[in-house]
């Protein structure tokens, strides 16, 4: 019955390693039935009375979920359901990581191969709808239930001719973010495997990676996923000499994508400018003005809006943004208040000091590392997709030694 209960849980991981490159409904039944699955054995824990063991490792989790939805509700702050949705992402952590206990090294190769195998299937979609050579819109009509947003991957770049790919979850900075994600993971999966295997997954990460360069025009994502890259490799190499001529590689790919092709130069050289990077500023100004007025507690989960906050000199986009200050930790101060931005930021320390020595213990380095970087300019836990890819790459490195 045991080993019944670990196949499905190895086949919820699988299955929400597709949804968070195609789409969130798969990730979240995948979600749905991964928390099923564990409620037998935490109820056993309860009658044993051996659940206390079990939750106390995970207390500055604990802190951090708790603070996040009981301070503001408490004040009167209370989350909207996303906001709720997206904090309890982060309960799912325990989960992933008992799941990856339990894995088979051949467990561990399939759901190495579906993910950079679906990785590499988006990443050939994302350059056909770049390229302009994806069926028009006019082709999609009718499928409006499904709720994919067909439209964003027609978006034309400047007078090139090419528009920003969106690969399977058809919008660009998902596909940047969570394809990111996966390169990180390819990288360090890659030290486990070897043969053909092996070049199958690193084949498959670059690919990955070249895409998220050119196609979506991510920019931030692009540098995020190009420099923790970068780490990932010297955090998996057995030799600094190589990990370092690896990094400088993959870092001067990135640099002659950029330099190399005009309008992706435009767009980054843009990003200096205030109207370039979407007024960032202003998104910035409202989430301080949100913090200013709400320090402690802040607003709640999924509550920050800049139009809440708008002085009038606003720009009207930045008023219809359903809730990004475009600052992560701004917005998480927002939303949770000063004390619980800080819970949040040593959250992510502690995780990064539990995964060192743990065999896929860079995939939990690698993927803070990104998220950290990426958050300075974006607030990757907006998009569903992103923060169930996040929660999954953290759990999985956390897999305990020896098992």
């Amino acid at each position: 019955m045991n080993q019944r209960w670990a196949t499905w849980r190895f086949g919820a991981v699988v299955l929400w390693a597709v949804g968070v490159q195609t789409h969130e409904l798969v990730s979240t039944a995948a979600f749905a039935l991964l928390v099923m699955l564990f409620v037998p054995p935490l109820l056993a824990h309860v009658q044993a009375g051996t659940l206390d063991a079990q939750v106390r490792p995970w207390r500055p989790l604990i802190a951090f979920i708790a603070w996040s939805l009981l301070a503001p509700t408490i004040a009167g702050q209370f989350p909207d359901w996303t906001g709720f949705a997206r904090t309890l992402d982060w309960a799912t952590i325990p989960l992933i990581a008992a799941t990856a206990d339990e894995l088979t090294p051949r467990r561990w190769k399939i759901l190495t191969l579906v993910s950079v195998g679906v990785l590499g299937l988006s990443s050939v979609v994302a350059g056909l709808q770049h390229f302009g050579l994806w069926p028009p819109l006019s082709a999609f009509e009718g499928l409006e239930w499904l709720r994919i947003p067909f439209a964003r991957v027609y978006e034309p770049i400047a007078d090139s001719g090419r528009f920003m790919g969106g690969g399977l979850l058809f919008h660009r900075l998902k596909f940047g973010h969570v394809s990111g994600l996966v390169v990180v993971g390819a990288i360090v999966a890659s030290r486990h495997l070897t043969g053909r295997l092996r070049a199958a997954v690193i084949a498959l990460g670059l690919l990955g990676f070249v895409a998220v360069l050119v196609f979506p025009y991510a920019r931030m994502g692009a540098v995020a996923m190009t420099l923790t890259a970068g780490l990932t490799v010297a955090l998996v190499s057995a030799s600094p000499k190589r990990a370092l001529l690896i990094s400088a590689g993959l870092g001067l790919v990135g640099l002659v994508v950029v330099l190399g092709i005009t309008p992706l130069r435009d767009r980054f050289a843009s990003a200096l400018t205030d109207q370039g990077s979407g007024q960032r500023t202003q998104h910035l100004a409202a989430g301080l003005e949100a913090v200013r007025q709400h320090p402690f507690v802040g607003v709640g989960p999924g509550q920050f809006r800049p139009s809440k906050f708008a002085d009038p000199t606003m720009a009207e986009h930045v008023k219809d943004n359903p809730g990004k200050a475009h600052n992560q930790y701004l917005s998480m101060a927002a939303e949770t208040g000063i004390p619980g931005a800080l819970i949040f930021i040593g959250l992510l320390g502690w995780l990064v000091a539990i995964a060192r020595g743990r065999p896929y213990g860079a995939l939990t380095g690698g993927a803070i590392a990104f998220f950290a970087v990426l958050s300075l300019a974006h607030d990757p836990l907006f998009q569903a997709p992103v923060s169930m890819a996040l929660m999954l790459a953290l759990g999985l490195g956390l897999k305990s030694a020896g098992k």
